[in-house]
Order: structure tokens, then C-alpha cells, then sequence
């Protein structure tokens, strides 16, 4: 080991808790969702971020939303539920239109999935962190390990990217 090199970054996390709180998700989304048990589920978070300028300072203001995102290979169906930080409470389905949707990338570096909308939508699309969280996470629920579940949504997203190259659709470069 070298005076400059780093050392590997370890994932802490307590096991029984990330278990726990994988069956709370389920829960959640099965009680939100019509058929939810026939859709594989992950977390994921989004952040949006507001600059203002003040007259003597400035602020910059980041939220975070947190989602349980399902989806299912056979109909291509993406649904988002949006959670609170302690699993407590939750929003209606949030139906994503797979039909508006002209792009997917993946960036490996921040684990962030995007889903790029056609142009009109009125929206640019989703951006969704999927990396999971440790036991010393700062915002949203800890203890969400999901490596299994990680590989599973980005075997899904790429058999779409396939569907999209078939409807003639340009795509971003794709790397895993």
C-alpha cells in the first residue's frame, strides 16, 4: 500500500435492519399497488436543488424524495411510490407512461438510472439514485443494501433499451 493509494470503502450496514426494512418496502408497496407482488421492487432517491440570491446572502436549498420503485419485465411497467425517511408513510402510485419514454442511460459512477421523456411531455424525464444506503446515511432510510436488486433493474432497463432501438429511438451510450 502506497503513501497516496486509497483504501477500498467497505459498505456498513446492519443486515437484520436492511432485511427489516426490504419486507417494510414490500408492505408498502403492495398495499399502494394492484398486483404488487408481481413486480420486483428497489429504493431509490431524487434530489432537486434551488439557488436563490439573497440581498446579503445566498442559499442554495436541496430536497431529497425517496421512492420505492417497482416494475415489471413482462408489460414493462415502472411505478414510483414516494416514502417517508422512516418507512412510515407514503404517496398514492405514480404510473410511469413507458410509451413517453425515448431514452434510458445509466451512470455507473452515482448509480443514477435516468429515463429520458419524449420531447412535449412537459417533464425531462426521472432521475433515480439507486445505490442503496449505509448505516451511517445522513438522509433517508438507512441500512438499505441492494446489490442483487440493483442488477435485476438493470437487466430490466436494458431489455427495454433494446425495445426502444427497435422502435427506432437514438439512445445515450450505455455502460454497466
Amino acid at each position: 500500500m502506497g503513501l497516496f493509494s486509497k483504501k477500498q470503502k467497505t459498505v456498513e450496514y446492519d443486515v437484520n435492519d436492511c432485511e427489516i426494512k426490504k419486507k417494510r418496502m414490500r408492505e408498502i408497496f403492495n398495499e399502494t399497488v394492484k398486483d404488487g407482488d408481481t413486480y420486483e421492487i428497489l429504493y431509490a432517491y431524487d434530489t432537486s436543488s434551488r439557488y436563490e440570491q439573497g440581498f446579503i446572502f445566498d442559499t442554495n436549498t436541496t430536497s431529497f424524495f425517496y421512492y420505492i420503485v417497482g416494475y415489471r419485465k413482462s408489460d414493462f411497467n415502472l411505478v414510483l411510490v414516494q416514502i417517508d425517511a422512516k418507512l412510515e408513510q407514503h404517496s398514492d402510485a405514480i404510473y410511469i407512461n413507458m410509451d413517453n419514454v425515448c431514452d434510458v442511460s445509466y451512470n455507473t459512477k452515482i448509480h443514477q438510472l435516468c429515463f429520458k421523456y419524449k420531447k412535449g411531455t412537459g417533464s425531462y424525464g426521472e432521475l433515480l439514485q439507486i445505490g442503496g444506503t449505509s448505516a451511517k446515511t445522513l438522509y433517508g432510510p438507512k441500512n438499505i443494501y441492494q446489490p442483487e436488486e440493483i442488477e435485476k433493474m438493470l437487466d430490466f432497463v436494458e431489455v427495454f433499451r433494446a425495445t426502444l432501438e427497435e422502435k427506432g429511438y437514438k439512445l445515450d451510450k450505455w455502460k454497466r
